[in-house]
């Protein structure tokens, strides 16, 4: 893990050595539609330069009725699944590139709130793909897009997709001491009328830097009520010290369904050894389900977890377009 973190930090020096393309440098993070008819609810995200803040267009249905397909109504409750894959770049054992691949093993999950991590744009082995917005066209879903490295175009982050609306996100930048910049998507999202706070980060591999992380995180968790997500790679043991912090906020979904056992990392061996994909909710969230899948391209397996959605009614969820700071631009909603 050290060495691929950072050779993909000194990689994007040699693109600059070597030059690389800079057509399309602008990163827009919005939806798209798909060329299937899923049909996506209004939505324009824009990155602000200085922030990674977004302005988004949002027009809320009184009675949202956007039911996922690969949902299961019992007793009018909505089972959600959540992924959390860290997909290598899409770059498998043998080095090749495979987006369509990673692209066939998220949708096989049935997951409708995805957090994916070392998400390649414009990188020259990826062909300068866009990977987050190619894997958003296929499978029909709203997403929002994190660099954490950003030079002259070539960027490489985290990546949120959802079958609901995103109606605000932002990309914090992680404290950090190492070369590698790290970060965490926060957003929030329309599931039915009720809103979700959805966090996607990858921490660091240096413990000292990752405590400083599990501190910014927990600040700005804390700012935040009722359902609230965190998708991520920590690069830790979930028992680790700095992870007890995390855990005085959350519940860790594996643990609280006794399912410690399932392994992550690395998966290019029979027997990982390492937990360290992890999803955490927040303490009255209704677990159904945990489940950790194989993975043919990356060196990290899927790691899933459902819940039981029910529906609230939360006062301000529409309010985004009218939140705004001196430059219109749209704030996280508290």
């Amino acid at each position: 893990m050290i060495r691929r973190g950072v050779w993909v930090f000194l990689s994007f020096f040699v693109l600059l050595a070597i030059g690389i393309r800079t057509d399309a440098v602008v990163h827009k993070a919005h939806n798209q539609e798909s060329e299937s008819t899923v049909v996506l609810a209004p939505l324009v995200m824009q990155n602000v330069e200085d922030a990674g803040k977004v302005v988004p267009e949002y027009t809320p249905t009184d009675n949202p009725q956007q039911k996922s397909q690969n949902s299961q109504e019992i007793d009018e409750e909505l089972i959600l699944t959540f992924l959390t894959f860290n997909i290598h770049s899409a770059n498998n054992q043998a080095g090749n590139v495979t987006l369509e691949q990673i692209i066939e093993e998220i949708r096989e999950t049935d997951a409708q709130i995805i957090g994916l991590q070392e998400v390649e744009n414009r990188m020259p082995r990826s062909d300068y793909k866009d990977q987050a917005r190619l894997i958003a066209e296929e499978l029909g879903y709203h997403y929002y897009y994190g660099e954490n490295i950003n030079i002259l175009g070539v960027q490489y982050g985290n990546a949120l997709l959802s079958k609901y609306p995103i109606i605000d996100a932002q990309n914090h930048k992680l404290p950090k001491k190492l070369l590698e910049p790290r970060g965490l998507i926060e957003a929030r999202i329309d599931v039915e009328g009720t809103p979700y706070h959805v966090y996607v980060t990858h921490l660091g591999l240096n413990p000292v830097e990752r405590d400083m992380q599990i501190d910014y995180i927990n600040e700005q968790v804390s700012k935040r009520e009722g359902n609230i997500f965190i998708l991520g790679d920590f690069n830790n043991h979930p028992d680790s010290e700095e992870m007890q912090k995390l855990d005085t906020f959350m519940v860790d979904s594996a643990a609280a369904l006794d399912k410690c056992d399932l392994f992550t990392f690395t998966n290019w061996i029979e027997t990982p050894k390492e937990r360290i994909d992890r999803i955490y909710v927040s303490e009255q969230i209704d677990l159904k389900h945990h489940e950790v899948m194989l993975s043919e391209v990356s060196d990290h397996r899927r790691v899933i977890t459902q819940i039981v959605h029910k529906t609230q009614t939360g006062e301000g969820i529409y309010n985004a377009v009218a939140n705004k700071d001196n430059n219109g631009v749209s704030l996280p909603i508290d």
